[in-house]
């Protein structure tokens, strides 16, 4: 089974280069590393093209957004299985072994899945195993409790090359949805099995928890918009009391992302009055 491995990637030079040496260091190795290069203005396509020598292929979309990315590296890949992980996402180097395994047929039914996710947590902030929890209840347990089917992750992901030419053109492009969750919709009407498999962990960066609230609203929003688009009103309601509930839950929880060191483990308190948090809170 070929696996290819796509990486969607805008403005990620500080990170691109952990996430590509982790994919280059697998102990059962992908067929092909695909970076999509969506227009980055910093030395993203660079320092991703460093890691030519080891089959790290870079393309460049020119329409701006993830699902544009997303889609050209799925098209763009020959393996039979992509994987779709995120440039913060720091794969541990038994997972492509674990995504082929993934694949495999259902003992029960001898039914393989059309796609498969899993759970991550986070690598650089403490409490990682409380993280871990929270996410596989809010990503994948509280989803499936709202719209009635498994969600995808897109930092940690993958579909058979037939699956996705067959759910494709259903696909939407809509500027500020999940296309994830897009994806996970499509999949569901198309009849399509995704199987939630619990040993195919990634750890994932927290800088987005360490954001101001107003950005982070900003990202959270597109919950409830994605299933508004596709008519899911009770999963979109469901969604949107969920999102005013998480602002409050994760306000303590982002004063923390932004005063902790992913360095040396310490907590840096001026950090929490810098207005930029992407300077308060160092991209790891």
């Amino acid at each position: 089974m070929r696996i290819s491995v796509i990486v969607p990637a805008y403005n990620e030079e500080a990170v691109i280069g952990r996430c590509l040496e982790a994919l280059v260091n697998q102990r059962v190795p992908a067929e092909e590393i695909i970076v999509v290069d969506n227009n980055s203005a910093d030395g993203t396509a660079e320092v991703a093209a460093a890691f030519a020598e080891y089959g790290v292929r870079v393309v460049r979309e020119a329409r701006q957004g993830a699902v544009h990315a997303r889609n050209r590296g799925f098209d763009e890949a020959c393996g039979d299985v992509l994987g779709r992980i995120d440039a913060d996402t720091m794969v541990g180097p038994e997972w492509v072994g674990r995504l082929a395994a993934s694949f495999d047929p259902d003992p029960a039914t001898g039914a393989r899945p059309d796609a498969v996710t899993g759970p991550s947590w986070f690598y650089d902030i403490p409490l990682r195993r409380t993280g871990l929890a929270a996410h596989r209840f809010f990503c994948h347990r509280l989803n499936r409790m709202l719209s009635g089917h498994a969600m995808l992750w897109g930092s940690n992901m993958a579909l058979s090359a037939e699956c996705w030419r067959r759910v494709r053109e259903h696909t939407c492009a809509v500027p500020g949805m999940w296309e994830d969750l897009d994806l996970a919709v499509h999949l569901s009407r198309q009849g399509m099995r995704v199987r939630y498999v619990d040993r195919l962990r990634v750890p994932v960066s927290a800088r987005r928890i360490g954001a101001s609230v107003r950005d982070l609203y900003s990202y959270l929003r597109a919950w409830p918009f994605t299933y508004r688009l596709h008519g899911q009103r009770r999963a979109a309601w469901g969604a949107a009391v969920c999102l005013l509930i998480g602002l409050v839950l994760l306000r303590p929880c982002s004063l923390l992302v932004r005063a902790h060191t992913p360095y040396d483990g310490t907590l840096a308190l001026r950090r929490l009055f810098r207005r930029s948090s992407a300077v308060s809170r160092p991209l790891p």
